[in-house]
């Protein structure tokens, strides 16, 4: 079984054909798409404060995620058959949920992933930090930088834990995640 998710911005992620799926169905691969918290899959209050995944709720998102992939392993598969995927905002939930619950997953596909949020975050001369900032919150003040302590993945990994292989892709030109990301994320995993 194979496990999407995004989260983020409200956005929806659609069950529709892609190609690129066909691949791995072709395999005979379960693909699921995690409609969790932070999408707007369920309507802006799936996206909004208090009940949603903005702000001082985000960890809802990774809460969800790991959530769907417990009813995986619970009613169809077994962590050494799950795999996880995630892109940029979904990067970062990837990051989260192996941090959370690294035993779930055979294996993690983290595609240019947004994994140092608190040093991104508080630096404003970063290309489009500051516009950020009505997504996450500004970790300049203290009430959002202890929340996202708490879930950002580089600071979260666990020594002493065995993790998912981990797939890790960076873009020398992005806008939006830088390369040094996936890097530092890369090296801190190999170092717990």
């Amino acid at each position: 079984v194979h496990l999407y998710g995004y989260g983020s911005y409200g956005a929806c992620c659609e069950a529709d054909f892609d190609t690129t799926r066909l691949p791995l169905i072709k395999r005979g691969m379960i693909y699921v798409i995690a409609h969790i918290r932070g999408g707007g899959e369920m309507g802006r209050q799936w996206y909004e404060e208090p009940n949603g995944a903005k702000y001082l709720c985000k960890k809802n998102t990774f809460n969800d995620f790991v959530d769907v992939a417990k009813f995986l392993v619970d009613k169809w598969t077994a962590p050494e058959m799950l795999s996880c995927e995630g892109r940029s905002a979904g990067g970062l939930l990837i990051g989260a949920s192996i941090n959370q619950a690294p035993e779930l997953f055979k294996c993690a596909i983290l595609g240019v992933p947004f994994v140092d949020v608190v040093v991104t975050m508080t630096d404003s001369t970063i290309p489009l930090t500051s516009g950020e900032w009505v997504e996450w919150g500004n970790p300049n003040e203290e009430k959002y930088h202890q929340y996202m302590m708490e879930y950002s993945p580089m600071n979260n990994v666990q020594k002493d834990k065995t993790y998912p292989a981990c797939w890790l892709t960076g873009g020398l030109n992005d806008p939006r995640v830088a390369y040094w990301e996936p890097a530092k994320f890369t090296a801190t995993l190999r170092h717990a």
